[in-house]
């Protein structure tokens, strides 16, 4: 055997045949010890990968393999890095190890561009949105988003629309969501925005106060504090608040004695709010409410329960009784002209309770509480 190839790597037993001119032969043996030195010829290649939705790919050798050849044949390839993530994004430079099949190894590097191609995976909702006291909001993003899910991360969020007044109330407002990554993929969805007014009126009360019915009167007659301005409302939505009520109503007649006046005011979306004050009716009694002529008649028994005197030791000029219960109706009155010293009226039909008693004369008119059992 004289000829060799990368099937005889390795020790090769020989014979060797020696023939002189006379044709006598003589013969040996030898080994014959075969090497392979050659490295494999190699060649790269530059490629680009996509990360996968998880964020990662895996590259083998043979994947920048350009055409990498050996004589007795390639046995491996390896890189130095085959995995890639979301760090790796752009170019990375790897390097490629070739080694045939009797242990020769060559290098070469080649260039793997990480893609990062996959949106994010995006999910809307709808959202229920407060305007505030100036009748204004704004919308979050994340109000909208039930959920943003990226492997490389995200980089921001953003809707079409931020601004939301008082005209927005009613039909829902369809708004549309982006959300781009750190790669700049783009995902969207739409939401449905429902602008609601949950603030009641900003109502103010009348500080406390202490009034007098005024000269003659029994009863001080209650404003309407919403038509003087001493009681107002005003909201975020509604200009102007127009559903307003007090209680007492305006018009209502009050004895002496303390009142809680109680107002609400509602807005045009169904939001109330109350405040009350307290008002104290206190009669001044002077010259103009007890006639100083009217002084010296007077009522017995008091509390009474049936019979009323009325005393006139000066056979004063009277005219006329009225009883008005504390909610300011006339319950019962009597004629006085011609009633001389004392005149006894029965009051055994009223309720018990209390009562003002208006004494009418032809000078004046006097005022006294009555209390019935």
């Amino acid at each position: 055997v004289d000829t060799f190839d990368c099937s005889d790597v390795g020790d090769n037993n020989v014979i060797l045949t020696v023939t002189d001119v006379n044709g006598n032969t003589s013969t040996c043996t030898a080994i014959v010890t075969v090497e392979d030195v050659t490295a494999p010829t190699v060649v790269c290649q530059d490629i680009t990968v996509v990360l996968d939705a998880t964020g990662t790919v895996t590259i083998a050798g043979i994947d920048v393999d350009g055409g990498s050849t050996d004589a007795c044949g390639i046995a491996s390839y390896d890189l130095d890095m085959d995995t890639f993530d979301c760090s790796n994004v752009g170019d990375n430079i790897v390097t490629l190890t070739v080694t045939d099949v009797n242990g020769n190894s060559a290098t070469c590097t080649a260039t793997v561009t990480v893609e990062d191609n996959t949106s994010p995976v995006l999910v809307c909702q709808d959202f229920t949105l407060e305007l505030g006291a100036d009748g204004t909001a704004i919308l979050d993003p994340s109000d909208v988003i039930a959920s943003n899910d990226d492997a490389c991360g995200i980089f921001t969020s953003a809707v079409d629309i931020t601004d939301f007044d008082c005209s927005d109330i009613g039909a829902p407002v369809t708004v549309q969501v982006f959300t781009i990554d750190v790669n700049g993929n783009l995902a969207s969805c739409t939401a449905e925005v429902t602008v609601v007014d949950n603030l009641a009126p900003v109502i103010t009360c009348p500080a406390d106060q202490t009034v007098d019915p005024g000269p003659g009167n029994i009863f001080y007659i209650l404003p309407d504090y919403f038509a003087t301005g001493e009681a107002t409302a005003i909201d975020n939505c509604t200009d102007p608040v127009t559903i307003t009520t007090q209680s007492p109503v305006a018009g209502t007649p009050l004895p002496d004695g303390v009142h809680t006046i109680t107002f609400t005011a509602t807005d045009a979306y169904g939001n109330t709010s109350t405040c009350e004050f307290e008002l104290t009716v206190e009669s001044v009694l002077g010259a103009e409410d007890n006639h100083q002529n009217l002084g010296s008649v007077k009522m017995y028994p008091v509390p009474t329960n049936n019979i009323l005197n009325i005393s006139n030791p000066q056979s004063l000029e009277l005219e006329r009784l009225e009883i008005y219960d504390l909610r300011g109706r006339l319950v019962q009155s009597a004629d006085l002209r011609g009633m001389g010293n004392v005149k006894t009226i029965n009051v055994d039909q009223l309720a018990a309770a209390s009562y003002y008693v208006k004494i009418k004369g032809a000078n004046g008119e006097i005022t006294m509480r009555l209390i019935k059992e």
